[in-house]
């Protein structure tokens, strides 16, 4: 089972960095191709998704069955919430890993962004003569290395939880 993970996680950050690699590259071409491009490479990628999905076998039999218990609504009436009470339970470490997420993701992005621009400055200056392509394929290998670390890490995640 571990092996499948593994596999799969090399197999999802390779279509992360085909996502990311060719939607940059798009931007030579005129609006309507950029656009045709994008939403083509959108399709492809949502339909391997789809097609690798894990898929349980009795899966296409599935019929959702209504089911109603003896006491469908609330047996006893709710407790009326004290002053010194707060009516919605905080829970601050949740609270703090959840910005501590957010943060990590927006620093993410805008120095995906910095490290973009950075580079296809310096491939312009110095003459390339296909510095957005050029700038995919670096994006392309950068992508697949940070997805590649966090898709390996979650797998061998599963794995050791499978494990006991």
């Amino acid at each position: 089972m571990a092996s499948v993970s593994y596999g799969r996680a090399v197999a999802l950050a390779a279509l992360q960095a085909a996502l990311s690699s060719t939607w940059i590259a798009a931007r030579e071409l005129s609006p309507a191709k950029r656009r045709l491009a994008r939403l083509g490479t959108v399709a492809a990628v949502a339909t391997v998704g789809w097609v690798t999905s894990p898929k349980e076998e009795d899966d296409d039999e599935f019929e959702p069955e209504l089911v109603v218990g003896d006491r469908p609504f609330p047996v006893s009436e709710p407790q009326p919430v004290s002053e010194s009470e707060p009516a919605i339970p905080f829970d601050k470490r949740k609270a703090a890993v959840g910005l501590a997420m957010l943060g990590l993701t927006v620093a993410a992005v805008v120095g995906r962004r910095q490290l973009e621009k950075r580079w296809l400055a310096r491939l312009t200056r110095n003459g390339h003569p296909h510095p957005t392509r050029a700038l995919a394929v670096r994006v392309g290998a950068v992508e697949f290395a940070g997805q590649l670390a966090l898709q390996v890490a979650d797998a061998h995640r599963i794995a050791a939880r499978s494990r006991g």
